[in-house]
């Protein structure tokens, strides 16, 4: 199996193309997807996928990537095992090197500011973080081993700071009235926005989907965001454009194609 890949489903709501550096996470969140997959194991321990560096360097060589490529769905580049491996510092070098397209998403916070330098060596990168719950509580309660919700603000902003595009991901949606105060403080510093709902779980069913996405969408809209709205939540929202449906709108694409190489995506 190549370690890229197109993902499937919701997921491919997110970008073209994914890679996953980490077996699992260490972030525990209660609402993982990832649970709910045959192939979960329930590690604790996330170590990096075998010689990914080594396979990744092959498939590079032979395929050239224009299509935006996501770290990561089924892991997080930036759980605390990245302090003892340090793999995803590699991977995003050799990204970097055959002129990748990356999305990072994260609940790392400023785990992620170590590689601060290189992605301002990127030519296309963007990075950003989930954003569930305003307050440490509920944070903890969720997500225990995730960075808190101040440390992943601060990281956007000092990302946005040093002129590295960021967004952010409000999916799962659990207490919407957090989720619109999180619009609302990040506007100065997140340039775009994915909009999801709360999925894999009953007490969803007993949100007010259509008030929310109206709140947001106005939000956004009146402070001249880019945003998308995926297709479980837009199906309570009225009146979005094309770009705000569209899938692949924010997706960032290759701007430096060697005329050597051929794409195969």
């Amino acid at each position: 199996m190549p370690l890229l890949y197109e993902p499937a489903g919701r997921a491919r709501e997110y970008s073209p193309l994914a890679l996953n550096i980490y077996s699992s996470c260490d972030h525990f969140c209660t609402y993982c997807f990832v649970k709910t997959m045959p192939f979960y194991k329930g590690s604790a321990t996330p170590v990096p996928k075998a010689n990914i560096v080594e396979k990744l360097e092959k498939e590079l060589s032979k395929t050239q990537i224009t299509k935006q490529v996501l770290l990561s769905f089924l892991s997080d580049p930036y759980c605390t095992a990245e302090s003892n491996y340090c793999i995803t510092y590699q991977v995003l070098k050799l990204l970097n090197k055959h002129n990748v397209p990356v999305a990072i998403l994260t609940k790392g916070g400023s785990r992620c500011l170590r590689d601060l330098d290189l992605f301002k060596q990127f030519h296309n990168i963007k990075v950003g973080a989930t954003l569930t719950f305003d307050n440490d509580r509920d944070s903890f309660a969720w997500e225990p081993g995730a960075a808190l919700p101040l440390d992943r603000i601060g990281a956007l902003r000092i990302l946005h700071g040093e002129g590295i595009t960021t967004w952010a991901s409000f999916e799962p949606v659990i207490e919407p009235a957090q989720s619109l105060n999180l619009i609302k403080q990040t506007l100065p510093f997140i340039d775009q926005y994915k909009l999801g709902k709360w999925n894999h779980d009953p007490r969803a069913d007993l949100i007010d989907w259509s008030s929310y996405v109206a709140q947001a969408v106005k939000i956004l809209r009146d402070n001249g965001k880019q945003f998308y709205v995926k297709e479980d939540l837009r199906k309570y929202a009225h009146g979005l454009t094309p770009e705000e449906s569209d899938m692949d709108y924010m997706s960032l694409t290759s701007q430096y194609i060697p005329e050597t190489q051929i794409s195969l995506f």
